[in-house]
Parts: structure tokens; sequence; C-alpha cells
């Protein structure tokens, strides 16, 4: 959270214009939108399922109950108002039952482009974990891509939302003590409503652009070597765990396996050339997830410093997607309690792997850009001493980083 409100902290004192949403032709410095918003959601019991066990310890099923939410909304219109994409965050939840949901990612498409004082209809699909607990046991966490529909009202520079979703898969089972596994449902359906605030931050530079002042200032800089230089990013990030650990199925099924990590702050230094569009960076996480149940717990530390450089291919209307390769100081450590029982694992050393994703760049000359990068370094595990290993096979995902060039604020 504190990563969030950093990123918006920054945004918001550099010198951005509101204004509304534009009909000015398919330019590339209308090609997208910042915003910020929130939205209220009620996920309803209709459709879910669990076991429990009566005073007379028999078992009855029931329904979980409804699950109410409020998040913080940060993303942008882009493709002209054809495309939303965002990123949600829980910030107060009630529930009548253990049921959550954390960091949606998520993607919408309007057949009809965002319009002043026009409704226009949507659809979308999202990647988002949830979680489940009864009695004592185990957050059972799951990554779930659900589709939802709705409709927007563009006024201005305002976006109010209403919209429905479908999570149609949410069946599991779930152990309610060391050695006994029940069917669970949960809440596949939603409502919501939603307000976004768009921000306009790139229209100022098109004139620039379109009388050919942009071009000759780029090309002059370039020359000279001005348009190198020294860059620095903060953000939010999240991390989906890409494969089950061996340990974790002999030592204790019951408490599953991790699924995501927590929501953290991402910090880079970095370096960029200009002339061959390529970007060096040196990136520090840290990473954690812990679950438990019935007197076993485990927590897993992940700290990574990671140096990589990727190269920036082609240009889609300010649409800049990278891709390159990485290598990564990892420090990596589980620990392990059964009742009293502790087991402490670590794995120190240096991995490879991959980085890609895109960068927002109307033009070159930008003292800041907003950038989402995604990085996967494969075979990441700590073997343990009691057998098997615990995977740290992780998709890595900062969806919003602001990347600020000192030196041309100056």
């Amino acid at each position: 959270m504190k990563a969030i409100l950093i990123s918006v902290v920054c945004l918001f004192s550099l010198p951005l214009l509101a204004q509304p949403y534009v009909d000015g032709g398919r330019t590339r410095h209308r090609f997208a939108q910042l915003n910020f918003g929130i939205d209220a959601r009620l996920f309803t019991a209709s459709g879910s399922e669990t076991t429990f066990a009566n005073s007379a310890g028999l078992l009855e099923k029931r329904p979980l109950g409804n699950h109410h939410e409020t998040r913080l909304i940060i993303g942008g219109t882009h493709f002209w108002g054809h495309a939303d994409f965002y990123v949600a965050f829980t910030v107060w939840s009630k529930s009548e039952s253990n049921f959550k949901t954390g960091v949606e990612t998520g993607a919408r498409y309007f057949p009809f482009r965002i319009q002043h004082k026009k409704f226009r209809p949507f659809i979308g699909v999202s990647w988002v974990t949830t979680s489940f607990k009864q009695g004592n046991g185990v957050y059972l966490s799951r990554n779930k891509f659900p589709a939802s529909t709705g409709f927007v009202f563009n006024y201005r520079n305002h976006l109010f939302e209403i919209g429905a979703g479908y999570n149609y898969n949410n069946s599991d089972s779930y152990y309610i003590n060391r050695t006994t596994s029940i069917p669970i449902r949960t809440q596949p359906f939603w409502i919501s409503a939603g307000y976004k605030f768009m921000i306009e931050t790139t229209v100022g530079a098109e004139r620039n652009w379109q009388n050919g002042r942009t071009k000759a200032v780029t090309d002059t800089l370039s020359k000279y070597g001005r348009l190198n230089g020294f860059t620095l990013g903060v953000g939010p990030s999240s991390a989906m765990f890409l494969r089950k650990s061996s340990h974790n199925k002999v030592a204790a099924p019951y408490i599953d396996n991790p699924k995501s990590g927590n929501v953290f702050p991402e910090f880079s230094i970095g370096y960029y050339l200009h002339r061959s569009d390529l970007q060096f960076n040196l990136s520090y996480r840290r990473i954690t997830s812990e679950i438990g149940a019935y007197g076993f717990s485990q927590k897993l530390v992940r700290k990574a410093v990671t140096f990589e450089t990727y190269k920036f291919l082609g240009d889609y209307h300010g649409f800049v997607p990278f891709a390159g390769l990485a290598f990564s100081y990892e420090d990596l450590s589980v620990r392990e309690t059964d009742i009293t029982d502790v087991e402490i694992s670590t794995f120190k050393g240096v991995k490879p792997g991959i980085v890609f994703g895109w960068d927002i760049r109307p033009d070159r000359l930008q003292s800041w850009y907003l950038r989402t990068n995604l990085r996967w370094f494969p075979g990441l595990n700590v073997n343990m001493k009691s057998g098997g290993s615990v995977s740290f096979d992780q998709l890595e995902f900062n969806f919003i980083q602001l990347v600020i060039f000192p030196e041309r604020f100056f």
C-alpha cells in the first residue's frame, strides 16, 4: 500500500493537465489517459456452498454468505477509448464468511469508444487472487480469471461505472482438519459500481509533434547524447506462484501452496541509451508469503537484487513494448513450524531470467513515463532438509511504475 501512495503522490506532484476525454483524431498523444478511482462490489451468496460440522458432529452444507468490498483503482484508457487496463487494491471489506479478494489486474474492451455524455458497454477479463478460510483452517488462496460486463458513462473527465461479474471456476476442496477434505464453492457472482477521474498528461505536447518541433529537438539532443541518462523507478508489484511445492504435498497437504505474494514496492535505478533504445536497470524487491493451519505454518521470504537490460521494440502510437534478459541475486528462505519443531532452509545465488513489458511513450523527450513490466526466473527453489523442495517460481507483475529521468528536469 505504501508503494501505491508513493506512486500517486509522485504523479500528482508533476505538472499534469486534467481535461475531458478529447476527440482529436487517433494521434499518439491521445492514445492513452491515466485514471484513478474507487469502486464497491457485492459478491452474492447465490451459488456458494461449504460443509461444516454441527453441534452433533454431523456434516451439514450451507452457503458462504455475502461479501462486500471497496477498492482503490489505478489504470488507464487506451486505444483512444476502446480499452481500459487497471489494477485494483482492496482497502475495506466485510464478509459473512472468511472470503477475500486480493489484487486484481484486468482489461476491458469497449466496442464503441468512450465518449462525452455517452453510455458505453464493455466486456472484460481479469486476474485476481481470492482466499477463503474456515474455522482454524488455512487461507486457501487461488488465482482466478473471471469475466465481467457493464456500462460506463463519461462526463468530461469523469467515468461512472456499473457492472457485474462471474467467476466460472469457483469449486475446490478444503481441509477442515489435517486429514478431512470437503468440497467448497466460493461466491461466483458480483455486482459493482465505481467512479474514475481521468487525467490527460500528453495532449499538451501534440502541437509540437505535429509541427515538427519535437522531431527537430529530439534529433539535436540525440546528436549530442543529451537524451541518454539515469532513470529512477518506483511502483506497486505483485507476484503469482506458478508451481506447486513437492515438499508441501508430503509434509502438509492441508496447508496447500502459496498462490501469490504480498503487494510490495519495487524500486529501481537505471541508465537509458537513446540511440540504441536500450535500458539498463538495477531493481530491488522483497516478496513474502505465509500460510499455515492446524499447528503448521510456512513463511517464504524472497529478497532479489536484479540487473536487467532490455530493448524497446517498435512504437505503436506511443505504446512501446520491450523485452530483455535479467540476472538476479536471490536470497530465499523458508521458515517452517510444526507445533514446536522449526526448520529453516535457505538458498542464495544468481539466477537468470527474462523481463518484458511496455512503456506509454508519446514522444522521447518527456521527463517521466509510465511503465509496465513482468519478470520470470525459472527454477527458483529451496531444498528442504526434511525432503522435497519449496518452489519460488513466480511471475512478477509491476503494473504501473513511474519512471523518472532526473536530468531532464534541469
